[in-house]
């Protein structure tokens, strides 16, 4: 399959089968993921990685934490609330990704950038080993209960999650929106 043919294959998958991801093909998709960002400076990112019931459930419950807790949580049934719970613990694997802060604008920005790089390359190569994921920055998630939880630092900025496992069946592509959609040519007078 070609690289081209690789992009418009994959799929965000948010419902996943109860087979385990093993570790270690996670470290190696991360060490092949990692080698295919040129400029990425070593240090710019880090992971942290949730694949046992026992850290599944930790970070489902970092992530609900805040939401439990505010006025709006608090009239979510309960029931509702262990559904929620039972959906997130129940994704076989969960790797967190942060970018290092560096001295200035243009070193957070190529620092992000990288991390984003890489878990683009990760989801691509994953796809090939018959993974799905989720890439995911819900709100629910910003806030410093889930930080602390999760270990991140203070020179680190949260970047987003990835939620991993295999599939039964992948769904159909949306319709995208053509490039041309998004094109603008800069020219001597005002946009």
């Amino acid at each position: 399959m070609s690289v081209a043919e690789l992009i418009r294959a994959r799929r965000s998958i948010r419902k996943y089968n109860s087979t385990p991801v093993d570790q270690e093909l996670v470290v190696e998709l991360l060490r092949k993921a990692n080698r295919l960002q040129p400029f990425a400076e070593a240090g710019s990112w880090r992971v942290v990685y949730a694949g046992t019931p026992e850290a599944r459930k930790r970070l489902v419950d970092y992530m609900l934490e805040q939401m439990s807790q505010s006025r709006l949580g608090k009239l979510i049934p309960g029931k509702l609330l262990d559904i929620f719970k039972k959906r997130f613990t129940d994704i076989p694997a969960h790797l967190i990704v942060m970018s290092n802060l560096g001295p200035d604008r243009l070193t957070n920005d190529r620092n992000y950038a990288a991390a984003c790089g890489m878990m683009q390359s990760f989801q691509l190569i994953g796809w090939e080993h018959g993974l799905g994921m989720l890439w995911d920055t819900e709100a629910m998630m910003l806030h410093e209960g889930f930080f602390k939880g999760i270990g991140m630092r203070e020179d680190e900025r949260f970047v987003g999650v990835l939620h991993i496992g295999y599939y039964d069946k992948a769904p159909r592509s949306r319709k995208r929106t053509p490039a041309e959609q998004k094109w603008t040519v800069l020219r001597g007078q005002s946009i």
